[in-house]
């Protein structure tokens, strides 16, 4: 009697095998060919669709703040252009301050000359008086203020252009190479004979870099005067200067002036940090870049959010900071 075992095992394929049996009888070899089922296990592969969780990150807007930075090595020239007419008298205590808080504010590492002339063109032509130098006290600052601010024109442009062009003392300090920071106070608008575009011009042709502040009465409107005036009180001829060389313009108004020129000063101070506008997402989303070479020397300062250069981009070049911020 044949005995068959077929293993049961669920949700698996079938399959056929042949197996062969011999069966011994008295007097002879019988081959009986038998065939059953056997159960075998198979794997197969199955594509299925799966839902997989992907993170995504989030778009932040991009922004680029981009400098240029000065070429300060030589050193940089600077003018105060001072309204000596009567009408000024009540600024007077501000300008002593203004000038003082620029000497405090200057750079150490720039060699800076300062000098203070009207914007009296005859007088500023024949002033005699040579400029004050890094050391000099407050007091001197002072006294060129009381000798050097007199005469009655309001003519800060060509004050400028004759005392750079024809003032003997001036033509022996003065340095063609260095840069030129000019900063116009007067509550009246200019009266030159030149207009502000033929002195943007002449003056570009002087200095390869120019800055200008202008401490002057603002559109009335903004004004922090307690009366009024008239529009030709107005700087505007002051303000069209400094806004062509992204100056800085400070209502003379202002009972404090502190801030406005420690900022003039700043535009003569090699760039060893920068403001961010916004705040980056983190220090991955920094870029920096000077002339246009990624620039890795440099740190985040996240708590007052400016960037740190640890080696400061050469002089002339072009810094470009990018990041998105949130």
């Amino acid at each position: 009697m044949l005995l068959f075992l077929i293993s049961c095992l669920s949700d698996h394929y079938l399959t056929h095998k042949v197996v062969e049996e011999r069966i011994l009888y008295d007097t002879a070899y019988v081959e009986v060919i038998v065939e059953i089922e056997k159960e075998v296990e198979v794997e197969v592969e199955v594509e299925v669709e799966v839902e997989v969780e992907v993170e995504v990150p989030e778009n932040y807007p991009l922004w680029s703040q981009t400098y240029v930075q000065p070429s300060l090595g030589n050193g940089v020239d600077i003018l105060w252009v001072v309204d000596p007419s009567g009408s000024m008298m009540n600024n007077w205590p501000q300008v002593v301050l203004g000038v003082e808080q620029m000497m405090l504010a200057l750079p150490t590492n720039v060699n800076w000359r300062l000098e203070i002339i009207p914007t009296d063109h005859i007088r500023a032509k024949n002033l005699q008086s040579f400029p004050i130098l890094p050391g000099d006290s407050l007091q001197t600052a002072q006294a060129h203020l009381q000798n050097n601010i007199q005469g009655h024109w309001e003519k800060g442009m060509d004050a400028v252009k004759d005392y750079m062009t024809e003032n003997l003392d001036a033509l022996q300090w003065m340095r063609p190479n260095v840069a030129l920071l000019i900063i116009f106070v007067s509550d009246e608008n200019d009266s030159s004979n030149q207009t502000s575009s033929q002195f943007i011009q002449w003056v570009q042709y002087q200095r390869t870099e120019v800055y200008v502040t202008s401490i002057v009465n603002v559109d009335p409107a903004n004004s922090l005067c307690p009366t009024q005036y008239s529009n030709w009180d107005i700087g505007t001829d002051y303000m069209d200067i400094a806004n062509y060389f992204s100056g800085i313009t400070i209502d003379i108004c202002e009972t404090d002036w502190t801030a406005g020129v420690t900022q003039a000063a700043q535009q003569v101070h090699l760039i060893d940090e920068i403001q961010l506008d916004y705040t980056p997402v983190d220090i991955d989303h920094i870029e920096v870049l000077v002339d246009n070479v990624i620039w890795t020397d440099w740190s985040w300062d996240q708590a007052n959010n400016k960037i740190i250069f640890s080696v400061m981009p050469p002089e002339g070049s072009i810094i470009t900071v990018s990041y998105n911020y949130l």
